[in-house]
């Protein structure tokens, strides 16, 4: 995890602090990412390391309130203070669906089914890997590169349609396995693919404000 000072964090700017953030849930969906294919390697001790890192929130506190606190004391900035709040409020639900997916895999210790399903599911998490990287350079590009951040987004919905179909492959195979295979395991793994598509959803829904940002600051 991003290494928290409290006097560095006091002295940083509004996009320093916003960028710090981002690498900090970045860092955290890199860890959740790999966590899981820990877990497709049947690797149980790091996939707990890594998940349980997940669910840690004491960095993420420190740098929202010094974010909050500095926000609200400035007269003027390029951007809105809406917007400025909107954008950190995002990457903090990428905090929030990672945690709860940590959570929920942590209650249940499965075996995949097949190295066909292994492998399926490590492609659409090489896809989330991509987004999630693609996600925090355009979150640090908006102050700089509207139109970079805006292309950025582009890239992040087409990699995103690419795991929507890995999904279907996923789920469709999942109900074609034998009747007794419906357990536990099933809807362990079933949640597992449905979490991952929720966080690459937010991270696409995510690139689209930040398209909309790049339009509405290159217009006006």
């Amino acid at each position: 995890m991003v290494e928290i000072d409290d006097d560095i964090i006091k002295k940083k700017s509004i996009d320093e602090l916003t960028h710090l953030f981002m690498d900090d849930i970045h860092e955290q969906n890199l860890r959740l990412i790999e966590g899981i294919e820990y877990l497709i390697k049947e690797d149980y001790g790091n996939f707990k390391t890594n998940l349980n890192s997940v669910i840690q929130t004491t960095a993420e506190i420190k740098i929202k309130k010094a974010f909050e606190e500095k926000l609200f004391k400035i007269r003027k900035a390029s951007f809105t203070k809406a917007d400025r709040l909107k954008l950190f409020s995002k990457i903090n639900d990428m905090k929030n669906i990672g945690e709860f997916l940590a959570h929920k895999m942590l209650l249940y210790r499965v075996v995949f089914p097949d190295d066909e399903f292994k492998l399926r599911t490590a492609g659409i998490l090489k896809s989330l890997r991509v987004i999630s990287n693609d996600i925090s350079d355009a979150v640090k590009s908006i102050g700089t590169d509207l139109n970079r951040a805006h292309d950025i987004g582009e890239r992040i919905k087409e990699e995103r349609r690419k795991m929507r179909k890995e999904e279907w492959e996923l789920l469709d195979r999942l109900w074609d396995y034998d009747v007794d295979y419906i357990g536990r395991t099933w809807y362990y793994l079933k949640e597992l693919i449905e979490g991952i598509m929720l966080l690459a959803d937010h991270i696409k829904s995510f690139s689209e404000y930040i398209q909309f940002l790049s339009t509405k600051y290159l217009i006006f």
